[in-house]
């Protein structure tokens, strides 16, 4: 089956979307089927195939089609614009399956009668022009489904018009193939213990202002944060010099390909997301399944969002937005190994669940394709 992949995320992105989707679009290449897939090509021009083949891990052969961002001057919205450029391919040769996370070009292809289903995260109160087309979209038969990933989400979608019967909740997955813990590691890249660790972007919502202090409490410990813009990497930085801590390292973005081994050789893995966001109603991590499938023990914010996906069995969990609670979460890690140990093993088993070709086969089942 030839299956079109489309957003309008930019080439080498490090956003969660752009990560779902390249890798929704593997887990579509890992079944078996001939998948394009279509972004947008950074400004100084694309990217290498291979080059984005090693940012973000890729194992499976996909095609990439990278569109340009602009045209006389004037930057493409990634809304219309985008799909305009797209609509040609969608006519020669015909995709027999569009999946899109974007809001105009799953409406576009439904259209003209292609078989879509599209993912969107939005929260509740998104109103603009496109997300409207979008959700007029869901009404078109060929609209297959609607993936989301958490049954509050669901249920707005639901409130504003989308077909009920045409909304599936998936969590994100995880490339086991990546992530997935070997029986012989390579070498750590930690020359201390014991080393707590989180990987992802550095806003104050992931809890980041939880783990400074954490480390403030706990000067025996040693802490890693890997990734982060580099307008976030200076906050932290800043942070860190204002209580004059020198427990924490800052190791900016890696490769997805050399991501792994920070959190193999981690004594526990941080996903200490705050309550006070909206999105701890819904939030399902990119980083979650990774940390499940690499074997570390794992210690998270007690919000709504990982409740409904985690239990005591899979993560310690602490009281969210505190730094006190989150220290002595880290405490009992290093403190109870054989519990620890257990609450890693029982992760393994529950990422197994959550692989990208097993949610696309999810997706395709559900859509009747």
């Amino acid at each position: 089956m030839r299956i079109f992949v489309a957003s309008a995320f930019t080439a080498g992105s490090t956003f969660a979307h752009a990560i779902n989707t390249i890798k929704m679009a593997e887990g579509f290449a890992m079944l078996g089927h001939d998948v394009t897939l279509a972004c947008r090509a950074p400004l100084e021009g694309a990217q290498e195939k291979e080059t984005l083949d090693y940012q973000y891990a890729l194992h499976s052969p996909m095609r990439w089609l990278q569109l340009s961002s602009f045209r006389k001057g004037r930057v493409f919205d990634p809304d219309w614009d985008f799909a305009r450029q797209l609509f040609p391919r969608l006519l020669f040769p015909r995709p027999d399956f569009v999946f899109s996370r974007n809001y105009i070009f799953p409406w576009l292809s439904s259209f003209l009668s292609i078989p879509t289903v599209a993912e969107s995260h939005a929260s509740p109160g998104t109103y603009t022009k496109p997300f409207n087309t979008f959700i007029k979209g869901t009404l078109h038969s060929q609209f297959k489904a609607l993936v989301t990933i958490a049954h509050v989400l669901r249920d707005n979608f639901a409130a504003i018009g989308v077909p009920e019967e045409k909304i599936l909740v998936l969590p994100d997955a995880v490339d086991l193939h990546n992530f997935l813990r070997p029986e012989i590691l390579p070498s750590s890249p930690y020359a201390s213990w014991p080393n707590i660790v989180y990987s992802g972007h550095l806003y104050d919502y992931k809890g980041i202002p939880d783990i400074v202090g954490a480390a403030n409490l706990l000067p025996e410990v040693v802490f890693h944060l890997v990734g982060g813009l580099p307008d976030d990497l200076h906050l932290v930085q800043s942070m860190i010099a204002d209580l004059r801590l020198t427990n924490i390292f800052l190791h900016g973005h890696k490769p997805r390909t050399e991501l792994p081994p920070y959190l193999w050789h981690a004594d526990a893995l941080l996903l200490p997301p705050s309550a006070n966001h909206p999105s701890a109603q819904w939030t399902s991590p990119v980083k979650l399944g990774e940390y499940l499938a690499s074997g570390s023990p794992l210690i998270s914010s007690d919000i709504p969002a990982l409740r409904a996906w985690l239990t005591e069995e899979h993560t310690r969990f602490v009281a969210p937005d505190n730094p006190e609670a989150l220290a002595d979460g880290i405490r009992w890690i290093l403190a109870h190994k054989k519990e620890a140990s257990t609450l890693a093993t029982n992760g393994q088993k529950l990422a197994q669940t959550l692989s990208y070709s097993q949610r696309a086969k999810a997706i395709l089942a559900f859509a009747g394709i």
